[in-house]
């Protein structure tokens, strides 16, 4: 959305509590708890524009308790980092101001076809709290055309997803996988909230904004449902989402390794891996493909210790690792030759 003359990328609106909302608020209302809350914190959310004035400023607060992680925001100049800030309760000041280097900023970004233009800023804003933006002070311009990637990413998912114990906000799996890849992130990510309800199915498979997508679909449905409504949802889920985009490539991963997988007396995790394999093998389209969340973390010790689930920012960079790698080859091949190439790696 656009506001005060600069972009607030993967933000739909501002509520009526005066915070940024990654999804309609009609929409948020409507989901349970966890995702009512995560929905408002701004995983993946960028204050963008162009400065036509000297200097500017941006003033950024924090509403509600931060994440496991004091929030920081990033500041990006195109796809070059040059500042951090740590937000808190009070305004935090977040001055505005071409680096002295901005040519050879330029020089670089075209040579190297960089995905973003180095002179649109980018105020990456913490994943894990909720945000608000009290004063945006210069003159400045939203993004032009050219000047961000034209591919978009869009991802669904957990707390995982969303970015539970990254330690900056582009240390995402989900935000280094589009930095790979060089496309842009739209993330749907809602820590202890992916409960894969059939209107936010609806939702993604309304938006025409996206051109390939991963589901992460199990972890926060593995404890409170049984089987048979986890089927009943995922299978809906997948199929709304896939038919109403039968040209994007739609990734679906299961559960990623965690602690469950270590005791041998656990076998629902295993159920509902089988459950999104087979849903996706049952819909037979070739754009449609089942990833074993296993095969994306795979080294065991890229888990958090307190509670074997959420990625260490080692794990995230595996698996942005490990996920660019698949969805490149896919996004290079038709379907059936994807398929083929998998099973000769494997």
């Amino acid at each position: 959305m656009f506001y005060k003359n600069v972009e607030l990328y993967n933000v739909t609106e501002i509520n009526g509590e005066n915070l940024l909302t990654r999804i309609p608020d009609k929409l948020r209302t409507t989901l349970n708890e966890g995702a009512k809350s995560a929905a408002l914190s701004a995983a993946g959310c960028e204050i963008r524009f162009n400065l036509k004035s000297e200097t500017g400023k941006i003033i950024l607060r924090l509403k509600g308790e931060p994440g496991v992680f004091f929030p920081v925001a990033e500041v990006y100049q195109g796809a070059f980092k040059s500042a951090s800030y740590s937000i808190g309760a009070e305004p935090t000041e977040i001055l505005i101001a071409f680096p002295q280097n901005i040519e050879l900023l330029d020089k670089i970004a075209k040579e190297k076809n960089l995905p973003f233009d180095s002179r649109l800023f980018r105020v990456i804003l913490p994943y894990s709290s909720a945000i608000e933006i009290p004063e945006i002070e210069g003159d400045f311009s939203p993004p032009a055309k050219g000047q961000t990637p034209q591919t978009n990413y869009i991802a669904y998912g957990s707390s995982i997803t969303h970015g539970s114990t990254a330690i900056r906000p582009t240390g995402t799996y989900a935000m280094r996988t589009a930095q790979l890849l060089k496309v842009d992130l739209i993330n749907l990510g809602f820590g202890g909230g992916a409960h894969c309800e059939k209107q936010m199915a609806d939702y993604i498979a309304e938006r025409n904004d996206w051109d390939f997508a991963t589901l992460e679909l199990g972890i926060n449905m593995v404890g409170g449902f049984e089987t048979a409504e986890f089927k009943k949802r995922v299978e809906y889920f997948i199929q709304k989402i896939a038919t109403a985009h039968p040209e994007q490539w739609i990734f679906c991963i299961d559960l990623f390794t965690f602690a469950a997988d270590f005791d041998p007396a656990s076998t629902k995790q295993n159920e509902f891996r089988k459950i999104v394999k087979e849903t996706v093998e049952k819909l037979n389209m070739p754009k449609l493909i089942h990833l074993d969340g296993r095969e994306i973390l795979k080294n065991v010790s890229g888990l958090m210790a307190e509670d074997l689930v959420h990625p260490s920012p080692e794990g995230m960079e595996e698996m942005a690792k490990n996920l660019s790698v698949v969805v490149e080859l896919a996004r290079q091949c038709s379907g059936a030759i994807y398929r083929t190439n998998i099973r000769r790696k494997k």
